[in-house]
């Protein structure tokens, strides 16, 4: 069956069709018994408006575009999650897609995102996307997320002031052996976090597992690191503190008494735990709610839009509890 449209609307109701689309507006040009004549009749029809058509009357969508790398991420997902709810309250939607850490995919949904007359796009950047991520800026105002990637504005959070606190209590607690699980090197997160890890505990005996921001990583990383007679481990993003503290319970470490554990993002699960997990938290909902409120604006203003860098806190608690003895 065909869709219902404004001219079978109009002729229901007994007007043209641009008093028909005037009186939909409700433009007070249009007489109050013609508005309720019309509306009752697109009531009666069924009728939707055509949201593209006006897209193009109005040179806006009211929506919005998120490429992130995985949907099955807790952390990316708590993003989406945020920026949506943010894009709600200014009442645009959010169109939101995944490209899986392939910046071919990336490039993809870029282009999917402005054939689609969206408003603007917030992305999470991969290194190799730098065409693709230009050719879309060239388009629509576009803000990075979580990562930076060449001269794109990026709303980010800096790791500095929660790793530093954190490495800080472990060496209060005696540890001078400390194992860290690190990203991937091929990310301005993975790059920087070490970069900080290392600096923090330079005076310290450190252990090295060069993974991926993924939970397998984690796991395999903690054994290794356990194996190597670390005390305590420190986990560079959510997906490898999960694996982290899989390995623990596995090798049957107990948190907080025979090995210490900072993770990453602060996750309603790791304060369940029988030693709740100590965290670096980058307020992943505040920084997706920034992101949200300045892209809009700047559609909104007609100007570029701004990046912005969020300071990580150390929240510590049961799992970094365990104090190494003294051989003194």
């Amino acid at each position: 069956m065909a869709a219902t449209t404004l001219k079978h609307v109009a002729a229901a109701a007994g007007v043209s069709i641009s008093t028909a689309s005037r009186a939909l507006a409700g433009n007070p040009a249009i007489s109050a018994a013609t508005r309720r004549r019309v509306k009752q009749a697109a009531e009666q029809l069924n009728y939707r408006p055509n949201a593209q058509a006006r897209a193009l009357r109005n040179a806006r969508s009211n929506a919005i575009g998120l490429v992130i790398p995985s949907l099955d991420n807790s952390y990316f997902a708590a993003m989406a999650a945020a920026i949506e709810q943010e894009a709600n309250a200014h009442g645009v939607a959010t169109m939101i897609t995944s490209c899986g850490e392939d910046p071919a995919r990336l490039e993809r949904a870029l282009d999917a995102l402005t054939q689609r007359q969206v408003d603007g796009i917030i992305t999470v950047p991969l290194d190799g996307a730098e065409d693709a991520i230009r050719q879309a800026h060239s388009h629509r105002p576009l803000l990075l997320i979580d990562r930076t990637l060449g001269e794109f504005p990026a709303v980010i959070s800096d790791p500095g002031p929660g790793m530093h606190k954190a490495i800080a209590q472990l060496k209060d607690k005696g540890h001078t052996s400390i194992g860290y699980l690190s990203g991937p090197q091929e990310t301005s997160t993975g790059r920087q976090r070490l970069a900080v890890f290392t600096e923090a505990a330079r005076d310290l005996d450190i252990h090295i597992h060069h993974g991926s921001f993924r939970h397998r990583e984690g796991y395999k990383g903690a054994i290794e690191l356990l194996n190597a007679g670390v005390t305590a481990i420190v986990a560079a993003d959510s997906m490898m503190t999960a694996g982290a503290l899989e390995a623990c319970h596995n090798s049957g470490k107990a948190i907080g008494e025979e090995v210490a554990l900072v993770g990453f993002d602060d996750f309603i699960y790791l304060r369940f735990q029988p030693a709740p997990i100590s965290v670096v938290d980058q307020n992943v909902d505040h920084m997706g709610k920034i992101a949200t409120a300045e892209l809009i604006a700047a559609i909104k203003n007609k100007r570029p839009p701004q990046g912005s860098i969020i300071d990580t806190r150390y929240i510590p608690r049961m799992s970094t509890a365990f104090t190494v003895e003294s051989d003194s």
